[in-house]
């Protein structure tokens, strides 16, 4: 009888060895499996797209059918459409911005919410609808102040012209400082950019 309790006794103590045994050797897994993870976590400033540069791709030509919704999308999504003319670099004068103590106008090139100073994006796609209607649409515009560059209106102007359209984008923290901050890329705000240029 002595025997056999010293045998359940043993079985016990095997037993027991070899649960702690399977649980320490589980507890390790999962430890070094959740080490791994954290050394092989993706940064995000370690993870690079190369894109090619607008000169070795193929930048497509658009009309009034894609510039306008354009236009109208960079108020609300906050990116910048500029144009230029057909040598990339000079301006293309789409209005002269007046302001309200009727100063020297200044040439705008550009629809961007932020340096156009409109209130909100309503009220620029008013100014906006003006600038597209012309001449025609200042009638019933109480508060427009600004001169026309194209008196038949930028629908019209757009219609009858096509541009080359380059995309690209920046960092507004960047751009305010004026060269790249040491930030890091998830703490900036990034602004697309849409230039077109006169063909």
């Amino acid at each position: 009888m002595e025997n056999v309790t010293e045998a359940l006794k043993i079985a016990f103590g095997v037993m027991m060895f070899v649960l702690a045994l399977t649980l320490s050797i589980s507890s390790f897994s999962q430890a070094r499996e959740a080490i791994d993870n954290v050394i092989m976590i993706k940064d995000r400033e370690q993870d690079y797209t190369y894109i090619e540069t607008s000169s070795n791709i193929r930048n497509r030509v658009v009309s009034v059918e894609t510039i306008v919704p354009t236009i109208y999308k960079a108020y609300k999504e906050n990116f910048s459409v500029e144009f230029y003319q057909s040598d990339g670099t000079t301006p293309l004068v789409l209005y002269q911005a007046v302001d309200v103590n009727y100063n020297d106008p200044v040439d705008v090139y550009y629809f961007d919410l932020e340096r156009e100073l409109f209130g909100n994006a309503e009220n620029a796609n008013e100014h906006f609808a003006i600038l597209l209607e012309g001449q025609s649409a200042l009638a019933g515009a109480t508060n427009f102040r600004d001169k026309l560059s194209h008196p038949e209106g930028l629908y019209e102007f757009f219609k009858t012209h096509t541009f080359k359209e380059y995309l690209g984008e920046y960092y507004q923290e960047d751009a305010e400082i004026g060269h790249e901050s040491d930030d890091l890329e998830i703490n900036k705000t990034k602004k697309r950019v849409i230039t077109y240029v006169l063909q």
